[in-house]
Order: structure tokens, then sequence, then C-alpha cells
């Protein structure tokens, strides 16, 4: 006997580092007393399944002897950190799994439903699982709450029907009589009917799904989850989010849909109508009637205060304990939980930290953290140092929810982890290399806004990429021309201007249309036979002439590029036929939709502040969405917006909402990056950019406002008031365009000029 203990002991040690020899010796002793019999067999046999599975304590594992199920309790409550073995079919966690199956051992309501079926003796249906045995043979389940042998009066009705329980006197109670006992649940205070009921106390269906339902892996999604649906009959266990209940006739709607809630009554409500349909309660917290989230020491709270407390836990002012504040004093004060002796509890076990609880007992930055790793490991499983600034980014993120919400669902995340465990050095000739696409844009840009790489003129780095996966499908000679035309000359000429440039402006675009042009004459020239040493000027004029739209004209830099390296002779592109402004916006509507701008506050304020300045100043949407506060000059009277060299007056309520923008938090999650770069008035998507050209466009047109009318209206007014050299300084265009304004509006607009000139006139002498 002494023998058996040691080497259980020793066993036990050998795991459990920090259990002393008595502890272990005395955790045997209440797991195996030594009055038992054969207890120096246990004790062997639990040495031997230790030394064979080192980790037998700490897997979880339900194959194992009897006696390892009670010493892992023992383990358990003494609290030394082991895991206690479930049944390996439903999981629930007991210390009597008393059948042992090739899968583990299983409780007494899985070894029932486990047990090999047969024909039932009555109804003669085969496969049915054995519930009692009769003279005539088995029956099933349905023939045993059928057998007259069974009926009993019902102490309550006096009617002859099943028992499915018995009070204290022995009477049994029929299914109609019995009413589920009530009691008050240890985690969230609701007095309900508990779905578990242990030494710890009661814990109603809400409070056991969340904290002590098992978890396995779901059969569908593979994930390791709380399971709602048992494996049976073929089909695999489901998670929450995998099962859906059986499809039947919401008892609301009619229709056959999966049901997994019921009404009142017990009937089957599908998902949308158990939404529409339940019941609210008044929350402690806001007032409002709303469906009840929990229980707390204030009273019913819903979901949105829920989450409020939850998430911003603060000093209780009794115990000085940073916690979510869910109870309140006599005097009204909030006061965290346990101060009133509630029993809820909202640390983290990883951290140690107090609020935003996220699963398993687990902090939000904690699974954050974890899922940061799992996202950017290499091949060895570890963070390379390159990625590790990246990681500590979004690891610190400052709202950790969206942060895990995008970690999981984003398709850039899924790139992301690619090139991670690929373990390749990133670089933006690796990210080249990658087909042109939103999610590689994304990554690189964040890559770059967290130091991982070197920042670059983005708009004009990426064309060379782009080319190489355009000549993917293009003839060799196509590509020798191409190359060439796109390096030599038109990004060092696009390079030399991002140089000297005093607004931002985006050249990608404008590259690849001219390189695309270029590549579709070169296949043109195929089609006819054409070498550029044959080109002729009717060749030219021939091309221009086929064009449906005005890009055709674009051949000019290709052929001017051809002339210069004395591929082709000198040939004449035409200019492109200048146009009047089309679709200007009248003085009316245009101060009408200010107006609307500047006193609807049921406009978004990015809206109203952008569309504002693009009605008064008919600025471009480039400079619009990179406009930063120090774009602003509020003084103790009037407020300016730098645009130029001239600081342009501000109204006062444009002021104000341009004030809300420099002055409001960023609405998305912010990253922190290496170099702090500027702080845009309309931030983007992406980090550490502003809002895209196009998305800005998109975001005033929805909303009444249509960028291109209101600011060819603006530049007509303005162009009629100011010389041109302050109109092209204001609003950023060359001075040519400037030029063709104002001669447009003084021309055009004589009749406005002489109407404006006499109705100023007439009010002076009003004055006067």
């Amino acid at each position: 006997m002494e023998a058996a203990t040691n080497a259980a002991v020793g066993q036990v040690t050998k795991v459990l580092p920090a259990i002393s020899t008595a502890d272990a010796n005395a955790a045997l002793e209440a797991a195996v007393p030594i009055p038992v019999r054969g207890a120096a067999r246990f004790l062997e046999e639990l040495a031997d399944h230790m030394a064979a599975h080192p980790d037998a304590l700490t897997s979880g594992s339900s194959l194992c002897p009897p006696v390892l199920l009670r010493l892992a309790q023992v383990l358990h409550e003494a609290g030394h950190p082991v895991v206690r073995p479930g049944c390996a079919h439903c999981g629930k966690i007991r210390s009597d799994l008393r059948q042992l199956r090739p899968e583990g051992r299983l409780c007494g309501t899985c070894d029932a439903r486990s047990r090999q079926r047969e024909t039932c003796a009555r109804c003669q249906r085969d496969g049915q699982r054995v519930v009692a045995r009769r003279p005539e043979g088995p029956i099933c389940h349905r023939c045993y709450r059928a057998d007259p042998a069974t009926f009993e009066e019902c102490a309550e009705c006096g009617q002859f029907r099943h028992p499915v329980v018995r009070r204290d006197d022995g009477r049994g109670l029929c299914i109609k009589c019995w009413k589920r006992p009530m009691r008050t649940c240890v985690s969230c205070g609701k007095t309900a009917a508990a779905a578990l009921v242990d030494d710890d106390g009661a814990l109603c269906h809400l409070c056991y799904n969340r904290h002590r339902r098992p978890r396995r892996l779901c059969g569908r999604c593979g994930q390791l989850k709380r399971i709602a649906r048992n494996a049976r009959d073929g089909q695999p266990d489901l998670c929450d989010g995998c099962y859906q209940g059986p499809d039947v006739t919401c008892s609301i709607c009619s229709r056959v849909r999966p049901c997994a809630s019921r009404d009142e009554q017990g009937q089957p409500v599908c998902a949308t109508c158990y939404q529409r349909h339940r019941s609210g309660e008044p929350c402690a917290r806001c007032g409002r009637t709303k469906p009840v989230n929990t229980r707390w020491p204030i009273g019913p709270v819903c979901m949105t205060c829920y989450t409020a407390v939850l998430r911003s836990p603060a000093e209780c002012p009794r115990c000085g304990m940073v916690q979510p504040l869910i109870a309140r004093d006599d005097d009204g004060a909030e006061i965290c939980g346990p101060c009133v002796g509630f029993a809820a509890d909202y640390i983290c076990k990883q951290c140690g930290g107090a609020g935003n609880p996220h699963s398993r007992g687990r902090c939000a930055h904690c699974v954050l953290a974890e899922r940061v790793n799992a996202l950017l490991a290499g091949p060895d499983g570890t963070i390379t140092p390159q990625l590790e600034p990246l990681a500590a980014a979004l690891a610190d993120a400052p709202s950790p929810f969206p942060a895990i919400q995008w970690l999981k669902e984003s398709p850039n995340t899924k790139l992301l982890a690619r090139l991670a465990s690929e373990g390749h050095e990133l670089s933006h000739e690796l990210l080249d290399e990658l087909p042109p696409s939103r999610n590689q844009r994304y990554i690189r840009q964040l890559l770059v806004h967290t130091g991982v790489l070197e920042e670059r003129n983005e708009d004009i780095e990426r064309i060379p990429g782009w080319l190489e996966h355009e000549l993917a499908d293009k003839p060799a000679a196509h590509a020798s021309l191409a190359r060439p035309f796109l390096h030599w000359f038109l990004l060092r000429r696009a390079r030399q201007r991002a140089a000297t440039r005093r607004h931002p402006a985006s050249a990608d675009r404008d590259l690849r249309r001219r390189v695309s042009i270029a590549l579709d004459f070169l296949a043109w020239m195929d089609q006819r036979g054409l070498a550029l040493a044959d080109l002729a000027q009717e060749h030219v004029d021939d091309w221009i002439a086929g064009a449906t739209s005005q890009r055709r004209y674009l051949i000019r830099y290709f052929l001017k590029w051809t002339t210069s390296r004395r591929l082709t002779c000198e040939l004449t592109v035409p200019s492109i036929p200048s146009q009047e402004p089309q679709n200007l916006l009248d003085d009316e509507a245009r101060w009408r939709l200010l107006q609307r701008c500047l006193t609807d506050d049921a406009l978004p304020t990015d809206v109203r502040a952008g569309g504002a300045i693009t009605l008064l100043f008919g600025l471009s949407t480039e400079r619009l969405c990179h406009l930063t506060p120090e774009h602003l000059k509020f003084g103790d009277k009037h407020a300016h917006l730098v645009l130029g060299r001239h600081p342009v007056l501000l109204p006062p309520r444009l002021a104000e909402l341009l004030r809300q923008l420099a002055e409001q938090p960023q609405l998305r999650p912010q990253l922190s990056r290496a170099h702090p770069g500027p702080r845009w008035l309309f931030p983007g998507m992406v980090p550490g950019k502003p809002i895209s050209t196009h998305g800005m466009t998109q975001k005033l047109n929805r909303h009444g406002i249509l960028v291109r009318t209101a600011r060819n209206g603006a530049l007509a007014a303005l162009a009629a008031d100011l010389p041109s050299p302050i109109l092209a300084d204001v609003t950023g265009m060359h001075s040519h365009t400037a030029l063709r304004w104002v001669a447009y509006a003084r021309r055009d607009w004589a009749e406005y000029l002489a109407a404006r000139a006499e109705e100023v006139t007439s009010s002076r002498s009003q004055r006067s």
C-alpha cells in the first residue's frame, strides 16, 4: 500500500510542481480513502495511467480510470490548475462517469442513449432504445409511458397518469400538475427555473449557457464552442451558431422554419418572431422598456446598458476596487456587486482586469492578444521580429471588441495570415507580386502605418506592379515597349511633379489610363499588320476617328515617347476639344442646398461640412479629403480656412461644423503608428489615410449634394467675382484653367452680373 501511495504521489507532484507532498497525500486520501477495499489497486492503476499519460490531469480526457475523476475533483476544489474530465458525449463534468467506451467515459444519460437498439415487443418498431423489459420482451420509451402498469393516481388532479416526480410524502405528480421549482440564480439574481443545481447554488438557463455549459468541437465549423445539439443518428455535434433548430411550423407566423425557441405555452417560435415579440421590462438603468438581458442588484438591465456598464468599469466608492458598478447603495451611488453580496464575477481569469468580459472568463483584451498571435504566427508558431510592431498595434487597439470582429471576418486578415504563415520577409516588392486588389492595398498601408514597411508615394509606386499583372497575357513585343514607356517617361515625370506639387493629387488613375491606351493602340496596330516604323499620320487619324470617347486622345503621350526614341516619325495628335462647363447649379438652388448643409442636424457632420465647402469654394474633392485641423485658424471673432496663400473667411456655422470635426474622437478604432502623421478631418477606412475621393463623392451624392454640379456652380460664381490668380490659389486649379473659368463667367454670366450690379446700386441708394 505504501509503495502504491508513493508512486501515485510522485506522479501528482511531477504533473503539479507547485503542490507539496503532504497536499498530494491529502488529495489521494480524499479521493481513495484507505479503508476502501482495493485502495492499493486503485492507486497503482492511477500511477500507471499518469505515467503513460503525463497530461491526464490537464487534458480533460475521460478515457481514464475512475479514481482519476475523483482526484481531479479534489484537486480542482483545492484550487490547483487541473481540468476535470467530462462525459465524452455531452461534456457534462461529473465524478461518477461509470460507463467506459472507446471514446471515453459516459454519464448515465448518454450511456442510455448509446445502448444497443432493439425491436420493441409491443409497437414492433425497429431500432428503439430499450427502457424496460416486460414478459413479452423489451419495450421502448413510448410504450413504457403508455403502459397502464406504470400509472398511478396524481396527488393533485386525481387522474391516473404516468408520474414524472414524487412529493415528499411519496405520492406522484403528472406532467400537467408538476411545476418546475423556482430558484434564485447565484450569477444574475433572477428567480427562474434552474438549469443546474450544485454545491455553489442554482444557475438559470441563461447563466448556465454562458458560464457552465461544456464546450466541444463542433462537427460543422470545427471550432471549440458550446454544443446546442449533441451528436445522434449519424449527425455530428452542432454549436449554437450552426444549430438552427428543427424545421417546424412557427406558432406566430405559421411558416415552416427552424424554431429553436418556445413561447410561454411551449409552442415553437422562429428566430424572427422571437425577436419581434420578446416581452420587455423597464430597464433599471435607462428606463426604456426593452427585452431584459440580465438582472443585477439594480434590477433588470437591457442589452445596451449591460454592454455599457461591463465595458466601462470604474472604482467602487465603497471598497475602492475597479469593478463594473452594477448596484446602488442607500444613497443611490453606484457600487460594485460584491459590496452588496452579488456573486457575479467579471474579473478576467488571465490578466485579473475588471470588465470587458468576452469568452470563457477572459476579457476582450486577452482574447484579442491571443488571436493576434495566432493570426501573425509564422511557420514556427511565433511572430517574427519584423511583425512585432504590427502585433503590438493590433493588440493595443483601444476598442478590442471591433478589433476581434475585424480579425474574425475581414478578408484582409486572411491575406495577412497567409503572408505571415509563409515566413518570407515582407517588402513592397513582395506585395507588388500579388494581384492588385483592395485587400492588397489595405494590407500594404497597414504595414506602412505601423512601421513594418517604409512609406512611399503609393499612387505612383504601385503602378509598376499593376503593369506586370496587365502584361501577363500581352505579347512580349508589347511588354518591351510598355515597360520603358512607363518607367522612363511617365513615372519619371510623375515623380518630378510629386516632389514639387503644393496640393495633393492622385496620379495613379491618369498613369494607368495612358498605359492602357498605349496597349490598346498596339493591339489595334497588330490587327492591321502595322509596325511602329510604318506608322503614318493617317493611321493616327483613323485611330482618333474610331473613338467613341475622348480617351484615345491620350495616345499623344505614347507617340511623344516613341518619337523621342526615334521609333516613329513625327506625328501629330489633335488637342482634346475644349468643352464649356456642363451641369451648372444655379444660384438659387446652390444657396438653398447650402442652407440645408448649415442648418439640417439630421445630416452627418462630415456631409454638412464637406458639402458646404464644396458649395461655397468649389474645392476639388481631392483637396477636400486631405484637409486637416492645421488648415483651420480660429481667432477671437473669426475663423479662417487656409487653402493657399490667402486664408478664406468662414461663415460662423461652417466654422462650428469644422471645429466639431477637428475636436471629435475618431469614429473608427485607430491603430498606433511608429511615426505620427496628420489627423484628417475626414478619416477613411484605411489606417492613416483620409477618405477616398470616390468615397467622399458617393457620400455627398447619397445625401443629395451632387458634387460636380455643386462645384461647377460654385466655381462659376467665384470666377465672376475673383481675378484668375486668386481663383487658382483658392481652388488649387491650374492658372490656365482659372483663366478659362473667368472668361466663361464674364461671357455667359453678363446678364447675371448686370442684374447683380443693379441690385447692389439700388440697395445702396435705399440705405443712403
